[in-house]
């Protein structure tokens, strides 16, 4: 084979970042789109039967700067004399793609086998490697991290997917379009179902069947690394079906499957970790200055809203309505350390709920109760809540304390200790504030959640909330 064709070709391949050995194959229809050459790579750039120039190689790409590229560093010489008998032979009847290859001369088979066709789309699409690429300096990587995944670095983002699917396997991945998935499908009539909890009804169903049968295993065109980086670029930056669709070069219904797969896999996946250390671990950790008011403090609590689509039933519409926000909501319950990190959350209610109500049925009460019993937290604790939250009586039942901001009842105004202590823990509370923050960071919910989302807006939620407590902590 000549020396010159086999120098061009390796110079082409480097520059499109195709890899031969594995999942790339040059053919005679290969061709590489006209936008990745500068003009001054074609012999006419006017003309719209162009041809390639000898030694022309593609240099124009997102992880190149716009400057023209030099030629072949090697045989110069040779190269142009090669140019002069192409244009000599060069006919009018030659069209753009009509090369082929030519087994009598492969001497001149890069300029004359390997042309490009400017009506063939390019099928450039989003992927982790053209983000990486695009991180040329630790801050550049920290940017384009954060703002497309919620982490500061590649090697966050690996660890986090790592820990959540060990060994980047997919067989513990249910596929959601398999008879398995669909049979723990959730009703969006249980979210307005005072008595039943989201998702009950249908788990017993499924809870005997082999989690990785050959008719739920979950198979994707994208990297695991690319799913992964479309679902956490949906939640992060709340971008539609289609907008993904078109960045990653996949169908609508690609991405609405694998958002619903991924979400679904995430929510049991983290669901199973136990985020609520015990006291001790708790109480080591705190700040100094939240340690020395609130030493017994194990968790601060606070309820927030998301904004829902107005449902057609009045009904619905009544019981979602939130006098405190003025329009339909859903609510849930955050629990969090002294640090801010997330140690508690319960699943979505109606948004005409009142705080007290919501920490009844959540469970709250009795996964106090039961860590009582077990000895992770001890009598005389405290929980830490704003005014709202009167729930002093029933947690003396399980031998704790309220630490809320006190009321004024029938005093004309508040004495100065008081006036103190609602300070204090309006200071303190700020905690929980900050953590909710993270959580609505997520896009996902900067608008009103859509009907069509109330399926799986439980599982949304709570995997934002877990995933918040793997970014950057409140406090270090």
């Amino acid at each position: 084979m000549n020396f010159i064709f086999v120098v061009a070709f390796k110079v082409w391949i480097t520059r499109i970042k195709r890899d031969p050995k594995k999942d790339f194959k040059v053919t005679e229809s290969t061709k590489v789109c006209s936008e990745h050459f500068t003009p001054e790579d074609f012999i006419s750039s006017s003309s719209q039967k162009r041809k390639l120039k000898n030694g022309a190689c593609p240099s124009v790409f997102s992880w190149t700067s716009q400057t023209q590229e030099r030629s072949l560093p090697s045989k110069r010489s040779k190269l142009q004399e090669e140019q002069e008998i192409l244009e000599a032979e060069r006919t009018a009847t030659a069209s753009e793609g009509e090369g082929k290859f030519d087994e009598t001369d492969r001497d001149n088979f890069f300029s004359r086998a390997i042309q490009v066709d400017i009506e063939v789309a390019c099928t450039h699409r989003f992927s982790i490697n053209v983000l990486r690429s695009l991180c040329d300096s630790p801050g550049r990587e920290v940017k384009y991290f954060s703002h497309f995944t919620g982490f500061k670095s590649y090697e966050r983002f690996r660890m986090v997917l790592e820990f959540v699917l060990p060994d980047f396997n997919r067989s513990y991945v249910v596929s959601w379009d398999s008879k398995g998935a669909k049979q723990v499908r959730i009703d969006p009539n249980f979210l307005f179902d005072s008595d039943t909890e989201i998702g009950e009804s249908s788990s017993e169903s499924s809870e005997e069947e082999d989690p990785v049968t050959n008719d739920r295993k979950y198979d994707s065109n994208l990297s695991v690394e690319d799913d992964f980086l479309l679902v956490l670029m949906k939640l992060r930056l709340g971008l539609s079906t289609i907008d993904l669709a078109v960045r990653f070069n996949v169908s609508e219904a690609t991405v609405s499957k694998l958002f619903t797969t991924w979400i679904n896999y995430l929510y049991v996946r983290l669901g199973d970790l136990k985020i609520w250390p015990h006291r001790n671990v708790i109480i080591a950790n705190m700040p100094p200055n939240f340690k020395e008011k609130y030493p017994n403090t194990v968790i601060i609590i606070d309820a927030t809203e998301l904004r829902i689509q107005t449902p057609s039933s009045l009904l619905r519409q009544s019981q979602s309505y939130s006098s405190y926000k003025s329009t339909n909501t859903f609510k849930s319950l955050i629990g969090v350390d002294a640090k801010g990190g997330i140690v508690f959350v319960s699943q979505l209610y109606t948004g005409s709920i009142s705080d007290k109500e919501i920490v009844i049925r959540s469970g709250f009460l009795e996964i106090l109760k039961n860590k009582v019993a077990v000895g992770e937290i001890l009598a005389a604790d405290a929980v830490m809540a704003d005014k709202g939250f009167d729930i002093g009586d029933e947690l003396k039942k399980v031998n704790l304390r309220l630490n809320i901001p006190p009321f004024l009842a029938n005093q004309s105004a508040f004495s100065e200790g008081d006036v103190i202590k609602t300070q204090t823990v309006a200071q303190h509370r700020i905690h929980i504030e900050r953590a909710i923050g993270k959580v609505r960071r997520f896009q996902i919910f900067s608008s009103e959640i859509p009907v069509t989302m109330f399926g799986i807006i439980n599982q949304i939620w709570t995997v934002c909330c877990m995933l918040s407590n793997f970014v950057e902590p409140i406090l270090d």
